[in-house]
């Protein structure tokens, strides 16, 4: 469901592409009419309720022939407008925008799933077009993905810009669970097995092994299992084509920013029928 904040980001994104008002469509006699909206490619549909709200904001008359997370078909119609012209063409860049970006991501995410084979769990980062993370964060969820952080506010991640701010990787751990209490998910991002080792003193929830090769993080992840049993977590260059060779080391979760980077963002189009 979409909650109060994600309402206010749409409309957000569509006052701003309307601007002080569509001066093309504001040319066309004004006259109801019913249009399509159709994927262009095969994809994980996402966004449908979105665009549905968006449609609905100015007017529209939406019916959803697919639900998100479903498979849509090359040329599948997805959704059935009936409305006015004016502003039906007003919501239509941002409404096909969010339907590309969120069937892009749902995609991606659903491919790396199927790699993974349910060994591990793939999550999301927060490295997302700015004002889109809890849009993409739901375009994964939809196929189970673990949205990870959803802001700041969501767990602590003690990363290589903080560490150097303590003594060691466990005296950072150990600050943060003295300040947030017992109830804090506190997670460590690290460099090297040593790096872990240190951590593992402090038992943290999660430690992530940053920018590992496959190769080398198959040995710190058999290392780790001997003393830790929190969970691990491997992030950095991690892509679709390189995830197997992750997936092999069995971590417990793989973050993947390649997901919501840049995802082949299929196209949708609006047709008017009459």
């Amino acid at each position: 469901m979409l909650n109060a904040e994600m309402k206010r980001k749409l409309l957000t994104i569509l006052r701003d592409d309307i601007g002080r008002g569509d001066v093309t469509s504001a040319l066309l006699p004004p006259r109801l009419c019913e249009a399509v909206v159709i994927a262009k490619k095969s994809c994980v549909v996402a966004g449908l309720e979105e665009a549905k709200f968006l449609f609905k904001h100015e007017g529209v008359k939406v019916t959803a022939l697919l639900k998100d997370g479903d498979l849509a078909r090359k040329n599948a119609t997805v959704l059935r407008l009936h409305g006015s012209n004016r502003k039906m063409f007003s919501a239509e860049r941002t409404v096909l925008n969010v339907l590309g970006r969120m069937s892009g991501v749902a995609t991606a995410c659903l491919a790396a799933k199927k790699i993974a084979k349910g060994w591990v769990t793939i999550a999301l980062t927060r490295k997302t077009a700015p004002g889109f993370n809890l849009i993409d964060k739901k375009a994964g969820s939809l196929v189970g993905v673990w949205p990870h952080r959803i802001n700041l506010n969501s767990f602590v991640l003690l990363k290589d810009n903080h560490l150097p701010f303590f003594a060691s990787s466990s005296e950072a751990i150990l600050a943060a669970k003295k300040r947030h209490g017992p109830g804090m998910k506190v997670e460590v991002e690290v460099e090297s097995l040593q790096q872990a080792l240190d951590a593992v003193k402090a038992r943290p929830s999660i430690i992530m092994l940053d920018n590992f090769s496959p190769q080398r993080v198959k040995r710190v992840v058999k290392e780790l299992r001997k003393v830790f049993s929190g969970k691990i977590e491997l992030s950095g260059g991690i892509s679709l084509h390189n995830l197997h060779s992750y997936v092999k080391a069995r971590p417990d979760i793989i973050s993947m920013g390649s997901l919501t980077h840049v995802p082949d963002w299929p196209d949708f189009s609006l047709r008017v029928e009459k």
